[in-house]
């Protein structure tokens, strides 16, 4: 019968316990300041999304920075603006853009539409687009921008 010879013993396994949990953590989103979103409500946000401004703003790739409309993903700018900032421009609609083409369509409001937590849906949606580096610089943004609202 062979003989077995028995494992050494494991030396730091709390340590890779707690570095495991942290990389898991990060990985889900949770990295940044912000609790990631639940999947029902990414959902909901994709549908709205889909439904509302994919047409001009497009989808999770493609695009560049200065593109008229903006690309919500990450080679776009919209993760430079805190909450605040983007939800008052789906309410309210964008301020006007005079480098913007002259017969561009503008985007309508959509706050007679869309619930706070319809707009918050989309966001959370539009946010898995972004690099993990992007989501923290939007949400110290946020937390700059937003901070008496």
């Amino acid at each position: 019968m062979p003989r077995t010879v028995p494992a050494p013993p494991r030396r730091g396994g709390r340590r890779r316990l707690l570095v495991g949990i942290t990389v898991a953590a990060v990985a889900a989103g949770c990295g940044s300041g912000r609790s990631p979103a639940d999947p029902d409500t990414i959902a909901r946000g994709q549908e709205i999304y889909e439904a509302s401004c994919v047409g001009c703003h497009g989808g999770p790739t493609g695009g560049e920075i200065n593109e008229i409309p903006p690309r919500h993903n990450a080679e776009g700018h919209t993760w430079h603006h805190g909450d605040c900032v983007l939800e008052e421009i789906i309410r309210e609609g964008p301020a006007p853009r005079p480098e913007a083409p002259q017969d561009f369509p503008t985007m309508p409001a959509f706050g007679d539409e869309l619930s706070d937590d319809d707009i918050a849906a989309v966001l959370a949606y539009i946010r898995t687009w972004w690099t993990e580096e992007q989501r923290d610089f939007q949400d110290e943004r946020t937390r700059e921008d937003c901070a008496g609202e």
